[in-house]
């Protein structure tokens, strides 16, 4: 993931709801929201087929999570220049292991990881009764409290004064969906969950995208979209969007394959 906006309140039926917009190279395969692992059979999302990992997990039926991985820079570095290897080759582990770990497992499942063979992440890990950014630099792991309301979480962390966070979410605030707990499962849309937050997300990745000053394109640093072009067939762009809720009883998801386009919406059937 590249952007993360969550929406906490300890006090509602549903405590936490999340939307997530994924930034790959557009060629990487992947397969759509599903249970892919059968090491982690109560887990949903969609799979990286590359590394076999994802970037955002939901765990369902009692004890509901969600976990979302974005790239980080390294100690030093920053969003706008190409990704840096910090990691000995053959050593790498893919961050796309960690969402399926601390969705089971929690944040502590990342903290007992090697995490010298990871490049530099956020990880967002997240359930009813509260949730936490973890980031690891190359150098050492901080573990910030994801806070009530809305926020926004970017290639930079927890940053309110980011660009994307500045600008959504106010938006997202004002927009924060409140469904009840007990129509989670019987939902057949997303709006019937998310309200106007699959709007807005449509609504973010129109228009000039993030370029960080590659290809041709206007660059705006406060778009949900990212387009950024390395070179022939070498397209970093924003390539799906996903919605979760979570709450004791249970979680529901929604996805999109079309970023951009409100008819792409689905419910994922098997998240609950």
């Amino acid at each position: 993931m590249c952007t993360v906006i969550t929406g906490f309140d300890p006090s509602a039926p549903v405590p936490l709801v999340l939307a997530a917009v994924r930034d790959e190279l557009l060629l990487r395969p992947w397969e759509p929201p599903a249970r892919h692992w059968p090491g982690h059979p109560g887990l949903v999302g969609g799979r990286d087929t590359e590394a076999g990992g994802t970037w955002l997990a939901v765990r369902t039926g009692a004890g509901a999570r969600v976990c979302a991985v974005l790239n980080a820079a390294p100690r030093g570095g920053s969003e706008a220049e190409p990704p840096v290897r910090t990691v000995p080759p053959g050593a790498q582990l893919s961050r796309g292991r960690l969402p399926l770990l601390c969705a089971d497992g929690g944040a502590e499942a990342a903290e007992r990881e090697d995490l010298a063979r990871y490049e530099p992440f956020h990880l967002v890990v997240a359930d009813p009764s509260g949730g936490a950014v973890l980031t690891w630099d190359a150098r050492e792991l901080r573990r910030e409290p994801l806070p009530s309301g809305v926020s926004v979480v970017t290639n930079s962390g927890l940053d309110a004064n980011a660009p994307r966070a500045v600008r959504h979410a106010p938006v997202f605030g004002d927009a924060r969906p409140a469904p009840g707990a007990s129509g989670l499962e019987a939902a057949r849309t997303p709006k019937e969950v998310w309200g106007e937050w699959p709007r807005l997300l449509d609504e973010g990745v129109r228009g000039p995208a993030r370029t960080g000053g590659y290809g041709a394109g206007e660059d705006d640093p406060a778009s949900l979209a990212a387009r950024v072009e390395l070179g022939p067939d070498r397209v970093w762009a924003t390539s799906s969007m996903a919605l979760a809720a979570v709450a004791v009883e249970g979680a529901r998801m929604a996805f999109s394959a079309e970023p951009g386009v409100p008819e792409a919406w689905r419910m994922v059937d098997e998240v609950h």
